[in-house]
């Protein structure tokens, strides 16, 4: 089961709530809030709705007689971690609880224990590699550039144009012009001087009441924050800069299979252009410091983005994978057992002290 942590509320008393897609479908209707912000939980009230709603609503499952693998964002704090646990075995009562570091179960979905994972959703961007099926968490690269901040970007670089977004509803829609009309520029000032000069790359959108918009040279600017932070105010590297350094600190001995592995993972790596823009400016750095220039010095470099048609799920699906080889399996789960005897010491099963 997919879905997105959304919840709404009626906007003028707070007598019903909503989780997930339908929530979206009523955004007009509703006060939208996120139970996760920056990768993080930060609500766990709400958290509790939208899990209650996937288990009761969804799935329509007994936990009691379920064992549940949850998944881990990288750098995540060990209380949330302890929390999830908690929540899992004292308030549903599930049979075992086992988790895993996202970044891992991307690669499990593409048949790898060795990469590097760009895993970019709608709050956060990770860059994490993976040797052997274990992450690296002080080598790890975040950037709170994803999604919902390119999504707000949007919406400012709109207004500019002459054209208003400003309710929560409104951001929903500009969620969806973004989903449908956005892309990574090859060359960020190439494409912006013909934007400047030619109607070429302007699109049409429909908004819900019926009103068309055009979308011109916004297309690509908003997306491009991904990889120039900075034009959203956010200091720190952008995703070009995260992966060549994450890779260039590692011993030396795995380089050459991390360049070899970039492995693109979530939602907001899905725009069109982003695999060639990407490969272009690691090259361009890599040639830079590394081989001084060198151009043959290329020829031994076998960089590869694996941008795989299912990305924005990938996570999901790997998952999926290492559920189905863990189910009869019970050593490898956390047990309600387990939890009544050791408490939250009994992580270390998953691998966290």
């Amino acid at each position: 089961m997919k879905s997105r942590d959304v919840l709404g509320a009626e906007e003028h008393m707070r007598i019903d709530i909503v989780v997930g897609e339908a929530g979206l479908d009523l955004r007009h209707q509703l006060d939208i809030s996120y139970p996760v912000n920056n990768g993080i939980v930060q609500n766990w009230d709400d958290m509790g709705h939208v899990w209650d709603h996937a288990f009761f609503n969804e799935l329509k499952i007994d936990p009691t007689e379920c064992k549940i693998l949850l998944t881990d964002p990288p750098l995540n704090p060990s209380k949330n971690r302890e929390k999830m646990v908690e929540t899992m075995f004292e308030k549903y009562n599930f049979s075992g609880v086992f988790i895993q570091i996202q970044a891992v179960l991307t690669l499990y979905a593409q048949g790898l224990l060795t990469g590097l994972v760009i895993d970019s959703g709608d709050g956060v961007t990770h860059v994490v590699p993976v040797v052997d099926g274990y992450s690296f968490p002080h080598l790890t690269k975040r950037m709170n550039v994803a999604g919902r901040h390119i999504t707000s970007y949007l919406v400012d670089l709109l207004l500019r144009r002459g054209y208003a977004m400003n309710r929560t509803a409104d951001f929903e829609t500009v969620r969806d012009i973004k989903e449908k009309l956005c892309y990574i520029s090859y060359d960020y000032k190439r494409e912006y001087q013909l934007g400047l000069e030619t109607t070429i790359l302007v699109k049409n959108y429909t908004l819900p009441d019926g009103r068309v918009i055009k979308v011109g040279t916004e297309r690509f600017q908003a997306p491009e924050a991904l990889f120039t932070p900075e034009l959203i105010d956010v200091e720190g590297d952008g995703m070009a800069d995260m992966v060549f350094r994450c890779i260039q600190e590692m011993d030396i001995d795995n380089r050459m299979m991390l360049y070899q592995h970039i492995v693109l993972s979530g939602g907001s790596t899905m725009y069109p252009g982003l695999p060639s823009r990407l490969e272009k400016e690691i090259l361009d750095r890599y040639l830079e410091v590394v081989l001084k220039g060198n151009k043959d010095g290329l020829k031994k470099l076998r960089l590869r983005i694996e941008d795989p048609p299912r990305r924005k799920h990938m996570v999901y699906l790997g998952g999926a994978v290492l559920a189905g080889i863990m189910k009869d399996a019970p050593e490898f789960w956390i047990s309600r057992e387990d939890y009544l005897e050791e408490g939250i010491a009994c992580l270390s099963k998953c691998g966290h002290a």
